[in-house]
């Protein structure tokens, strides 16, 4: 095969259209006759490859004496057709690339001591150096005894290797659970809420990490349940909510 036609078809001509085309270049103007006998196509193969090349605008057609005419266009057009679909084509890589990199969320659900601990490591873990980890809801008595203080060691361990802060919103009526534990800790900083009754539940976030962990506080009839959701949006609408009760 010609290389040239080989090339068009890179370009997305057919290998008719390709063969006509060139066809019609070495002839300049033709009527469709001598197209047809300078390829050696059927008749309506070429009429067929003349129609897709006029939409194309790659080639010219007018009447001369009643017969139907045609001239090929400044090749030039070739080069502004694929400068065009470029252009598309980077507009639809780029939409289809924030697609790819738009966030996906996940939840797990962590159930028991084991796991929750496992949960909060990993979470630490991931947080920079020095950075904070912030909490809306400090749990009460029961969850303190079933939970928090047989895993109080190795969590703080991790919470100390990494350097963490612990920013904690408590409630003032659940502040002598965890009172004692958290003053023998250089890593918490503690403000209270006024709140009648004990809340069963809690909010621990980990903003570079992108993780909210809802948590089902521990009772002596029932383990800890935690829920892991990995979404950014969800992060900063806690962050968020969680500055405006610290700042006031």
């Amino acid at each position: 095969m010609n290389k040239t036609i080989s090339s068009l078809i890179k370009l997305g001509f057919s290998e008719n259209d390709a063969v006509v085309y060139l066809a019609l270049a070495e002839l300049k103007t033709a009527t469709s006759n001598p197209l047809i006998i300078n390829t050696g196509l059927h008749r309506s193969l070429v009429y067929t490859s003349l129609e897709h090349l006029v939409a194309r605008k790659l080639v010219s057609e007018f009447e001369i004496k009643g017969k139907k005419t045609f001239s090929i266009v400044s090749p030039d057009i070739l080069i502004e057709e694929f400068e065009e679909k470029q252009k598309i084509a980077m507009d639809v890589s780029s939409k289809i690339k924030m697609k790819m990199s738009a966030e996906t969320q996940e939840i797990t659900i962590h159930k028991g001591n084991d796991e929750y601990l496992a949960l909060l490591t990993s979470l630490i873990k991931q947080l920079p150096r020095g950075g904070s980890k912030y909490i809306i809801g400090s749990g009460g008595e029961d969850f303190m005894e079933e939970t928090m203080r047989p895993i109080w060691k190795k969590y703080h361990t991790a919470v100390d290797n990494a350097g963490i802060t612990i920013k904690m919103i408590g409630y003032k009526n659940q502040k002598s659970a965890f009172q004692k534990e958290t003053e023998k800790e250089g890593s918490y900083e503690v403000r209270y809420l006024d709140a009648s009754t004990e809340n069963p539940a809690g909010v621990h976030i980990y903003p570079e990490a992108g993780v909210v962990l809802n948590i089902i506080y521990s009772n002596k009839e029932h383990t800890v349940t935690a829920i892991k959701i990995k979404d950014q949006s969800l992060v900063k609408g806690y962050l968020n909510l969680f500055n405006t009760l610290w700042n006031n």
